[in-house]
């Protein structure tokens, strides 16, 4: 066999173990994009600051492109400009996508212009302590190649893969001897140097993987390209939770918890942390009891994954994890034992518990361990660190952990952000400190002196709603609620916390993502079902919600789907102040039932209900009306409800209030005819038309349109128009079956001089040119305040026309110019001849 295939037949072997897990369950694809705009000014920050932008409003989402274009041979490249390099947070997949590629290309399935791909994991190389050439190193590797030389290697179309360059022992020094022959001997840093100046091979490419701080090693005019690991899209996550969990339901739950934090949102692109988040919902959610469950932070989902395996191993490798918190996460035999922990322990563990230890062999023999991810070993440290602190007496604690604030300040490149994070939330797992320590005072004034979003990821960790109130004061007040503190700093400290809590005011949904699992701010007409409600209800139920504002809006949401939401709008902590179920197919079965228990329990921040286009009847809004106080409302949409004056009743009492803040009723195209009217609007004037001592009313905008009131209706509304106490400025009276009888009161009351009505529908009407000459005395009175008559063709001609233009003779210029505009789009197509 030729060289091509011996490497091929070794790499099937090699990752035979990855081969069976990927014919079980495909991997993932691995997102990769460019990095054009790459600098080596600040690559030592803390893995999560490149993947958490939580804080921000906006974040840069770059193109993803495939890994054959990356790897192509046919690029040309220098000599000394010919390295791929592939940055990567720890975790987020740098490996593996190393391990398919080979796999891929052992198999034939892609990659095909490549000649040789030999993959090295760095780490293997911190064990060649003695000299030795490139062509003894790869053999070390891969035995099988013997014929192996310099021109089977010097070609564009080799590829040398080095993973995993953060894990090397020794740093890079581009000043060191040249080395140009494959055969010639050397210790292994200098041959990797050379390999990458182009010394050795310069033909060949060579590909890197890495952490962020490594790369700036590597001078970057020695570079061909740089790319990213993107880390898992919203799919991928969606569909390792189902992988992991392996129930839809229980699936489409756990997502939309995760979605309740931004930052826990951010975090699951991360494969590993998706994989314990994953696990850690599998364990709380069950199916017996609704999968109900209360958000958790990041805390309290590691305390989830590890606590199974508490163990006499479990506490030796937190003393492990802070003995380790400088170094990388890279074991060895000599490290385990420095904390009494022998091979056979860590390696037992790590089968047992591979999320917290994992175990590696590599060339003779070789065994590592490492922490299944720097997070976990981040939170068995702060776990081992908050033991120690808690054995001081209780006035200590506080000063010990106002030390570790201190301490992750003095650190710009948020190096101990994570540890700390995890600090604050055992320490209100564990009820370390009390609620009013000065920790969390002397926390809040350093955010705020230092705009710390990382210390602000911390506060909240112990208290999800921290310095919410705070910052809600100082929106109203503009005042600082801390003395030392400048208006300035709280501005910023506002703008993050909009950004993380995700306080948007509007929300689009593409058609493409219309489904049950996407619960968002706004759902109208994106073909959901019932089936949505019971994670949807979760988001209500949680204090971490920010959720205001709901529109179903004509969804087949139905009555099923009301008694399940019922169950997050009844909860204490739903702040729900609009909901709208316009066109949802809610009916007087059993939908207002639901809904008037709801309201009845919990309806303090509601504002705005919209019950439109749904055959509530008179049984069904009698049952919300009785329940629940409408006049607590703003806003009030019953369009197209079958109501009749049965249901009038209930709504006359409410806006009869006096503490009524009632301002926008929409009672259009049902059946109230006149007798439902004089319920309905009773309010206009006291005691069933009585003009004597008038009542305030706060409704301003009223629209009976399409309902047949006739001109009696109209009549006893007129009167109404009077009250001096009003606020009705917008009235709708279009389609409502009248004629010129009503016009001469309707002149009357928009003539008041203590009315305030500004607009009038009248459209749809046959009022005729009998009814305008009438309208139009009351229009030319002085104390008269319209400024929008709608349409009053129907049933108009010349004749009707010349008292309008005497209305408009007497009217200010303003109002004459917007007379005139909507009179002309009334007369549309009519030809009149109008008489000098």
């Amino acid at each position: 066999m030729d060289l091509r295939t011996h490497l091929q037949t070794t790499l099937k072997n090699k990752y035979q173990a990855l081969n069976e897990a990927y014919s079980e369950n495909p991997l993932l694809h691995a997102r990769l994009c460019y990095k054009d705009d790459y600098s080596f000014s600040n690559l030592h920050k803390h893995d999560f600051l490149y993947v958490d932008k939580s804080h921000l409003h906006t974040w840069t989402v770059s193109t993803t492109v495939p890994l054959t274009d990356i790897l192509s041979c046919e690029c040309k490249h220098s000599s000394s400009r010919k390295t791929v390099l592939t940055l990567g947070v720890s975790g987020a997949g740098k490996t593996t996508v190393v391990q398919r590629c080979a796999l891929e290309w052992a198999e034939g399935k892609g990659y095909h212009d490549i000649y040789l791909l030999l993959p090295l994991a760095v780490w293997e190389l911190n064990f060649q302590m003695f000299e030795l050439s490139l062509i003894e190193l790869l053999l070390m590797f891969y035995p099988e190649l013997k014929e192996l030389n310099a021109s089977s290697l010097n070609k564009s179309n080799v590829w040398f893969v080095l993973d995993g360059l953060d894990e090397f022992d020794h740093l890079i020094n581009f000043s060191c001897p040249a080395v140009s022959d494959v055969s010639e001997a050397s210790r292994v840093t200098v041959l990797v140097t050379n390999l990458i100046r182009g010394n050795l091979l310069p033909n060949s490419h060579v590909w890197i993987t890495t952490r962020y701080a490594a790369a700036t090693q590597i001078p970057q005019h020695y570079l061909l390209k740089v790319t990213e690991v993107q880390g898992f899209s919203d799919e991928q996550k969606e569909q390792h939770f189902r992988t992991v969990i392996g129930n839809d339901e229980l699936t489409h739950r756990a997502i939309d918890h995760v979605k309740m934090s931004k930052s826990l949102d951010f975090l699951c692109q991360i494969p590993v942390i998706c994989i314990i988040m994953a696990n850690a919902f599998k364990n709380l959610l069950k199916a017996d009891d609704g999968f109900k469950i209360s958000p958790l932070n990041l805390t309290q989902i590691y305390t989830n994954v590890v606590k199974a395996s508490n163990s006499a191993v479990f506490a030796k490798l937190k003393r492990l994890a802070l003995l380790r918190m400088a170094e990388n996460n890279l074991m060895s035999e000599g490290d385990l034992l420095q904390s009494d922990i022998s091979i056979e322990e860590a390696s037992s563990f790590s089968k047992e518990w591979p999320f917290v230890l994992r175990e590696e062999k590599g060339l003779c023999n070789t065994i590592v361990f490492r922490f299944g991810h720097s997070s976990i070993q981040e939170f068995l440290a702060a776990s081992a660190k908050l033991d120690d602190i808690e054995e001081n007496p209780l006035p200590l604690r506080s000063g010990c952990c106002r030390e570790l604030v201190d301490k992750a300040l003095r650190n710009a490149t948020g190096k101990f952000d994570v540890f700390l994070r995890f600090i604050f939330g055992l320490i209100k797992e564990r009820g370390t400190l009390e609620p009013k320590d000065r920790l969390f005072t002397y926390t809040k004034t350093m955010i705020l002196e230092r705009s710390s979003v990382g210390l602000f990821h911390c506060l909240r960790e112990y208290d999800s709603q921290a310095l919410l109130n705070e910052v809600n004061d100082f929106l109203k007040s503009g005042v600082s609620p801390f003395c030392q503190t400048t208006p300035q700093r709280w501005k910023l400290m506002v703008q993050i916390t909009r950004a993380l809590e995700g306080m948007q005011d509007n929300f689009e949904m593409q058609v493409s993502m219309r489904s049950d699992e996407r619960l968002l701010r706004q759902l109208r007409f994106s073909n959901l079902t019932d089936k949505c409600c019971p994670a949807l209800a979760a988001v209500l139920s949680t204090k971490e919600s920010y959720l205001r504002k709901l529109d179903l809006g004509y969804n087949s949401i139905s009555d099923n789907g009301v008694r399940t939401l019922v169950e997050g709008l009844t909860d204490k902590n739903c702040r729900l102040k609009a909901l709208s179920l316009q066109g949802c197919g809610v009916t007087s079965q059993m939908g207002c039932y639901y809904l008037a228990s709801a309201l009845q329990n919990n309806s303090s921040h509601l504002t705005e209900l919209d019950l439109s286009i749904n055959m509530v009847g008179d049984k069904g809004a009698n049952e919300i009306f009785e329940k629940f106080d409408i006049s607590q409302l703003r806003r009030l949409e019953v369009y197209h409800c079958g109501l009749t004056v049965l249901s009038c009743r209930n709504i006359g009492e409410a806006l009869k209030s006096e503490d009524s803040s009632l301002a926008e009723l929409n009672l259009s195209n049902n059946s109230l005819k006149d007798a439902g009217v004089l319920c309905s609007i009773s309010q206009l004037c006291n005691g069933w038309m009585e003009k004597r001592d008038w009542q305030a009313v706060e409704l301003q905008d009223l629209d009976l349109s399409l309902n047949c009131l006739e001109d009696m209706g109209v009549k006893e509304i007129s009167d109404g128009l009077k009250n001096p106490l009003s606020h009705l400025k917008t009235l709708n009276l279009s389609h409502c079956s009248l004629t010129d009888d009503c016009c001469a009161q309707l002149a009357s009351g928009i003539s008041s001089k203590q009315g305030i009505i500004g607009e009038l529908d009248l459209s749809g009407n046959d009022l005729q040119d009998k009814g305008v000459r009438k309208l139009c005395v009351g229009l030319r009175n002085p104390h008269c305040k319209l400024k929008l008559l709608s349409n009053l063709r129907q049933g108009m001609t010349s004749t009707g026309l010349q008292p309008m233009l005497k209305y408009f003779i007497t009217l200010p210029y303003m109002y004459t110019l917007l007379w005139w505009r909507c009179f002309c789009r009334s007369l549309q197509d009519r030809t009149v001849a109008i008489n000098s």
